[in-house]
């Protein structure tokens, strides 16, 4: 008798080994349910097959619903018809053109394509940085893989200019060389 949650036994109670390539073959498939009872009822298939269980809606004949649906406790939708409610408000002309506007965003993906709205969007914003590389105020740097290279240990042109225009020591320079001295005895 198999045991749920008990290893497999042979016939001398003795633990069978399993076979590695039949674990191997269902490690990854999980089977999950309850068990329960089918009846077989070709008449109740032929019933509901015809749409003989459904019943109409508020009395109308070409809508037909079940009578689980949640459409059958909507008797009365005149309360929520457009026509029904706020009738004395009127939007500013504000509010108007703010509606209008959120319309428009809100129903736009129905008669625009956005996505190639994008990719026209992006190449427009290409055609633009081609056109002002070509008028030259804008262009990408090219990097140059010569032995021309920045070398931290070896002075910059602007240090070697302000070398040959005899730097002064500015200001500042003098006077942190003034509290130097405090730093380093720690007296203030």
């Amino acid at each position: 008798m198999y045991r749920r949650g008990a290893a497999k036994r042979d016939p001398n109670n003795k633990p069978v080994k399993k076979d590695v390539s039949d674990s191997d073959k269902y490690a990854d498939l999980l089977v999950f349910g309850y068990a329960c009872k089918l009846f077989r009822d070709d008449e109740k298939a032929l019933y509901h097959e015809r749409g003989k269980h459904l019943i109409p809606w508020m009395g109308d004949k070409s809508i037909m619903i079940d009578r689980y649906d949640g459409r059958g406790h909507l008797h009365d939708l005149s309360e929520y018809d457009s026509g029904s409610w706020n009738t004395s408000y009127q939007l500013s002309e504000e509010e108007a053109r703010i509606e209008t506007l959120c319309d428009e965003e809100r129903y736009l993906a129905l008669h625009t394509d956005l996505l190639e709205e994008e990719a026209r969007q992006e190449e427009e914003y290409k055609r633009l940085s081609e056109a002002l590389a070509d008028e030259g105020t804008y262009t990408a740097v090219a990097f140059k893989y010569s032995a021309d290279y920045y070398d931290p240990s070896q002075p910059t042109e602007e240090e070697d200019a302000n070398k040959e225009h005899g730097e002064k020591s500015s200001p500042v320079q003098g006077s942190e060389e003034r509290y130097a001295h405090l730093l380093f005895t720690g007296r203030y």
